[in-house]
């Protein structure tokens, strides 16, 4: 049968088709333009991923900066003996502290007990220094014990920390609290063996085993008064919470916009060998991307749930549900709303700028796992404003501080908000500026510059040679289409040399 269409060719063997292939390879590499931005654009977004993830927990201990611990001494003092000048030998160990752990990186904030253990429970600080208010008196008595028969008592100084702020940080404080133990045990030893020596005389001998409490009198110990759950992951789970919801919105963002598209006749449909391009129905950018934002609040909804189902089942702790869903549902709709504002607004490089943000830059800054004080200063600036930093605190501060408002949940949930309306106002201006313009997602609606079209258009006609295969023919070409056929031949582009 004929059908009317002209001569047809088609590929006739698996040799043919070989040998297509071969020189659309020749082709490919023969012509920069195919190549050239493919590559440039991977190897640049993988370079760019790697400096940021490799530098940010590279040389951690050498990034430590403004890693704030709070010191608390309560020490009253005391006197070697009645006439004696009063001694304060916690107020010299934390002055000695103070300058030492500048030099780290680590800063000390002289405050109350009370202070100090709010904000250690609201995240405010890593970790914090204590010395009781009988440090001095414990101090001295230990130094009598070395030549009377009383039993002593060993001075401690506790470290407090919380896991909740993190598992690295909490390794760093824990880590401060051990060199801190040798420095303060080599001062204070000094000093009690010449206190014992000037009070007994240089020609007492002092027992081996005097001489080795003295050397080493105080007891530095690392605890944590209120311990996470066996289900909260040593601290990890809040981070990668938060990955799900960023993840959730930034990934669901790039579904509808792939299927909303297909089904609006924007983009094909493939599934294996089969393509499907609907007929594109007339709807204007800001009609688009407003069935997008709605879908994706209905993602953000269900999805929210799910997540808080999955966590559960797998026993995985979850204080304060009822809010962590709240949250939830406010942060995929934000970062949803964003991601397809800038699609709508920029197109194709907006994908690779969701990515760069919400992703690449987000994951290093987040502070979830690396505390920005043990990073290079440069993800303590990118942090300010993004959104997986933030979310982090909103996550953190509801499955760890109790949802307490002051542990960084109220400038989680305005900042969220504000990029909300950031996508918002993004989305509305573009597409209705795009729209008022005439620039409808339909081809040529935009003229643009002879020279920007070379990089733009493939250039088909000097570079490529076009196959026209009849539908319902055979991959080998022994079916022809039918006279009634109502499809028009698919055109398919075959990159090969032009002759």
């Amino acid at each position: 049968m004929s059908s009317g269409r002209g001569p047809v060719a088609a590929i006739e063997s698996d040799a043919q088709n070989d040998e297509q292939a071969r020189a659309a390879i020749g082709d490919v590499l023969g012509h920069p333009r195919f190549w050239i931005a493919p590559v440039a654009v991977v190897i640049a977004l993988m370079s760019l991923m790697a400096a940021v993830y490799m530098g940010a927990v590279v040389n951690t201990r050498e990034n430590l900066h403004d890693f704030h611990v709070a010191l608390v001494n309560e020490d009253h003092g005391g006197r070697v003996a009645p006439g004696e000048p009063e001694m304060n030998i916690g107020k010299q160990i934390a002055d000695q502290l103070v300058p030492t752990t500048a030099k780290q990186g680590i800063v000390l904030q002289p405050m109350s007990r009370a202070d100090a253990m709010d904000k250690l429970y609201t995240g405010k600080v890593y970790g914090v220094i204590a010395i009781d208010a009988n440090f001095t008196n414990l101090m001295l008595g230990l130094a009598r014990s070395a030549v009377l028969q009383n039993q002593p008592v060993q001075p401690r100084i506790d470290v407090f920390i919380h896991r909740g702020s993190g598992t690295f940080a909490s390794s760093v404080t824990t880590i401060m609290a051990d060199e801190m133990s040798e420095q303060v045990n080599k001062q204070a030893g000094e000093q009690l063996l010449d206190n014992v020596r000037s009070q007994v005389g240089r020609s007492f001998t002092i027992a081996g085993a005097s001489q080795l409490a003295l050397s080493h009198p105080v007891n530095i110990v690392v605890s944590e008064p209120h311990p996470l759950p066996d289900g909260a992951a040593n601290g990890l789970s809040a981070f990668y919470f938060t990955l799900l919801l960023v993840l959730a919105g930034f990934t669901g963002a790039m579904m509808v916009q792939i299927l909303v598209d297909a089904q609006l006749g924007q983009m094909p449909i493939e599934f294996g060998p089969l393509f499907l391009l609907r007929r594109r129905l007339a709807v204007s950018r800001w009609g688009t991307l407003a069935s997008k934002w709605t879908i994706m609040l209905i993602i953000a909804v269900v999805q929210s749930g799910l997540f808080l189902l999955v966590c559960s089942l797998v026993g995985t702790e979850l204080p304060n549900a009822f809010i962590l869903w709240a949250y939830s549902v406010l942060v995929i709709f934000a970062v949803g709303v964003t991601a397809s504002s800038m699609m709508a607004a920029f197109g194709n490089p907006g994908l690779l700028m969701n990515l760069i943000f919400f992703v690449i830059l987000g994951l290093p800054s987040s502070g979830g796992t690396v505390p920005l004080e043990a990073s290079p200063r440069l993800f303590s600036w990118i942090a300010a404003v993004e959104p997986m930093h933030l979310v982090y605190y909103g996550v953190r501060s509801i499955l760890y501080f109790d949802a307490d408002p002051a542990s960084g949940l109220t400038r989680s949930v305005i900042m969220t908000v504000i990029g909300l309306v950031f996508g918002l106002v993004l989305g509305i201006v573009s597409t209705k500026y795009y729209d008022g313009k005439g620039w409808f997602r339909r081809p040529n609606t935009v003229s643009v510059p002879p020279r920007l079209a070379k990089l733009v258009d493939a250039d088909t006609a000097a570079s490529v040679t076009l196959i026209e295969v009849p539908a319902g023919s055979s991959v080998h070409g022994r079916h022809e289409a039918a006279d009634d056929d109502p499809e028009p031949p698919v055109s398919q582009p075959n990159v090969t040399p032009h002759r």
